[in-house]
């Protein structure tokens, strides 16, 4: 069997889509005599799958893409799988995949796929995670009706129509397709796996200086922009600073969102907010380790429900979680399963109670790491992950 992957971050250890995907195609390998991977961006001269059945094709762009305009993004992307059409005709691999997996975002694989399966019937799975553009219509960066709102659910139906699976991360997100036949017959709940046994390094000195070792460490990771709510995020930040024992760190945002953090923290004077850049992910766990709470942020205001990377990351170092989101899934897990304490609505006094009961379900043992870990090893696992892609090709 050969399998061709496309996706738009590949082999990054500061992108959780980077990581997982190359989580994925680790055990992809164990199943096919071939795994062709085309990537977008950039990647490490130091390949993770040298000398094995593992071929890495990138554009080579920069992932640095920040403050262009839609029309600038829109024909960006668009080109993805012509490039790609184009770089497969060259070296003859047209023909060559019994199975294609995309991973969405970007919506923009559906023209590659589409035309690749013009010249071989292949089988067709897309991993969707984020449901684009609904999100931004939810969150009104896109108006809905709007001509741009038309054209990105073009390429949205495209990538359903061409699949012949949709593996989604939430059950809720089922509820997404009920309403088109076609493509609610195609859909399935695909966990999204997360790999535990990754190598724990000492942070380096210049993080460590930036991290004070008298006070609870409420951690959040990734990207803090609009659509988890940065306003909101703000507002608690400042309403615990009377509360001297605790420090909000935040990892990993984008460069335009963490620009507005340091103005924030400026011009509020919010010295219990620290602010750091994307770091490997062998120190990202050194860092879960000596946090205090894992924080998880969604704009409520989404129909749409994401198990973000972050919180999978707190579970797996036994890291209580503290979500500031609607409900969905994510919140469902984390009290069903008490893994930490959810807060829903945007009284940021409220979300302060709320991290006080969790500082006392906490050291009243009420949470228990391993339960965390526990259910990460349990339920998360990449080969789980790999034998339902795979299981319709074994029947």
């Amino acid at each position: 069997m050969k399998i061709g992957v496309f996706t738009e971050f590949f082999e990054s250890e500061k992108n959780s889509a980077g990581k997982h995907m190359s989580e994925l195609v680790d055990e992809l390998k164990e199943h096919s005599e071939l795994v062709d991977v085309y990537t977008l961006y950039k990647k490490s001269n130091q390949s993770l799958f040298e000398n094995k059945n593992v071929n890495i094709y990138t554009l080579n762009y920069d992932s640095r893409r920040e403050n262009i305009s839609f029309l600038k993004r829109f024909f960006f992307e668009l080109l993805i799988s012509f490039r790609i059409f184009f770089l497969m005709l060259k070296m003859k691999k047209i023909r060559k995949y019994d199975v294609l997996i995309w991973y969405s975002p970007t919506i923009f694989w559906g023209p590659l796929i589409a035309m690749l399966s013009v010249f071989r019937k292949s089988y067709r799975y897309l991993i969707l995670r984020d449901i684009f553009p609904q999100w931004s219509v939810d969150l009104n960066i896109i108006q809905k009706g709007s001509f741009s709102n038309m054209i990105l659910n073009f390429f949205e139906n495209l990538q359903y129509k061409v699949a012949d699976k949709i593996g989604v991360n939430s059950e809720s997100n089922l509820s997404y397709f009920e309403k088109n036949e076609n493509y609610s017959k195609k859909i399935e709940v695909l966990k999204t796996w997360y790999k535990t046994d990754v190598e724990q390094d000492l942070l380096p000195l210049n993080i460590l200086k930036k991290i004070p070792n008298n006070k609870k460490i409420l951690l959040y990771l990734g990207n803090m922009g609009m659509a988890q709510d940065q306003d909101f995020f703000i507002k608690l930040v400042k309403e615990m600073r009377p509360e001297e024992g605790f420090v909000f760190l935040v990892v990993g945002t984008k460069e335009k969102d963490k620009k507005n953090l340091e103005i924030e923290k400026q011009n509020l004077g919010l010295s219990n907010l620290i602010i750091l850049d994307s770091i490997d992910q062998c120190f990202v766990e050194s860092i879960c380790r000596i946090s205090y709470i894992g924080i998880f942020s969604l704009d409520n205001r989404h129909t749409t429900h994401n198990i973000p990377g972050k919180f999978l990351q707190y579970l797996s170092s036994g890291l209580p979680v503290l979500g500031l989101c609607g409900k969905g899934d994510a919140s469902n897990l984390v009290t069903d399963s008490e893994f930490g304490r959810v807060y829903e609505r945007k009284d940021p006094n409220e979300a302060c109670e709320v991290i006080k009961l969790l500082v006392h379900d906490i050291e009243s043992k009420k949470i228990k790491s391993e339960n965390l870990k526990n259910y990460v090893r349990e339920n998360l696992s990449v080969k789980l992950a790999v034998k339902q892609i795979l299981k319709d090709l074994k029947k």
